[in-house]
């Protein structure tokens, strides 16, 4: 399969937010709101005709990065954040308001790493969970160039590591990989999608 080149103007066309896994019902209330989850609630009839409270989670979509340089070296993080173990990832987070999958690809990359890119493609998108409503998106970044330093959160220490793509099927594996969405991808998929990068 061939990944599809994404650019500002067709970034809607080729990708689509997938669907919760689990559809909220008619009357759905939010019932408790944090900075990151909401609570909802509604009423859902059984198949025996009785009701009961059914619930669900929802917070801000997110995106990942599969960013390679030129000599196709992937572009890792090794991160921690506070009351989290150290972890090893690939770059990406929050989509803020009114933020293209495309915009937030560009700019976490450029936060996380310092590294930018002009090649762009759509890799996959999934749910996370099946009782929270959280899309994530993973875009693949070609020919990354080095043109600023890191500039992360105030919740996060990075720093940047490179690895040969070949190398990618054992990171996956490793137990501080945070990206489980990506490992599962992979294995399902055999890494299709990447023998051609």
């Amino acid at each position: 399969m061939i990944l599809k080149k994404v650019n500002q103007e067709n970034e809607q066309e080729i990708i689509v937010r997938p669907l919760a896994k689990l559809k909220r019902g008619e009357g759905a209330k939010i019932m408790a709101q944090g900075n990151f989850f909401k609570i909802w609630q509604w009423p859902q009839k059984l198949y025996d005709g009785s009701e009961v409270t059914f619930e669900s989670v929802s917070r801000a979509d997110t995106v990942t990065v599969l960013a390679l340089t030129a000599d196709k070296k992937v572009i890792m993080t090794k991160q921690t954040q506070p009351g989290f173990q150290e972890f090893l990832s690939l770059p990406g987070g929050i989509i803020d308001e009114g933020e293209g999958v495309l915009t937030a690809c560009k700019r976490e990359l450029l936060e996380e790493t310092g590294f930018s890119s002009d090649d762009w493609y759509f890799l996959f998108s999934g749910q996370m969970n099946s009782r929270i409503d959280w899309a994530n998106f993973y875009l693949v970044a070609k020919n990354c160039q080095k043109v600023a330093e890191l500039k992360p959160d105030a919740g996060e220490k990075i720093s940047v590591e490179l690895f040969d793509l070949n190398q990618l099927v054992q990171l996956v594996k490793e137990k501080n990989f945070r990206n489980s969405d990506f490992a599962l991808w992979y294995f399902q998929t055999d890494g299709e999608e990447l023998k051609n990068l």
